[in-house]
């Protein structure tokens, strides 16, 4: 009897630690956030670091990170760190999201890319 009441946890044990567990989905916040969703136009009249959400095309590579950043008011240049890509290719024909910061020099405004969406 005391062998059974001993075995038991063991076998109960020791299948639940080679049970599958399904991964659990993580939530985030949902709601208002400190970034604008702006337009091209709108963005090149921004301050100076102001953080700005656009969304349009990418339609043209300068080389490098450098690329042309366009929607239906305007362009921009645009830095996009090639990891952000994550592997992707991304075509002048697929609408993206770009988040980032604006960056004011004294003849023009361009932006440095912190996150890249590609949206389906």
């Amino acid at each position: 009897m005391f062998k059974k009441l001993i075995v038991l946890p063991l076998i109960v044990f020791s299948s639940l630690s080679f049970a599958k567990y399904e991964a659990v989905q993580q939530g985030g916040f949902s709601g208002p956030n400190s970034e604008l969703e702006l337009s091209v136009k709108q963005a090149l009249e921004a301050k100076d670091d102001a953080i700005v959400s656009l969304t349009g095309h990418i339609v043209l590579s300068n080389g490098g990170e450098d690329y042309w950043f366009e929607d239906k008011t305007g362009r921009i240049q645009v830095e996009i760190d090639n990891h952000l890509f994550k592997n992707q290719t991304v075509t002048p024909q697929m609408l993206v999201t770009i988040v980032g910061e604006i960056d004011n020099d004294w003849s023009d405004s361009s932006m440095d890319v912190d996150a890249l969406i590609i949206n389906l």
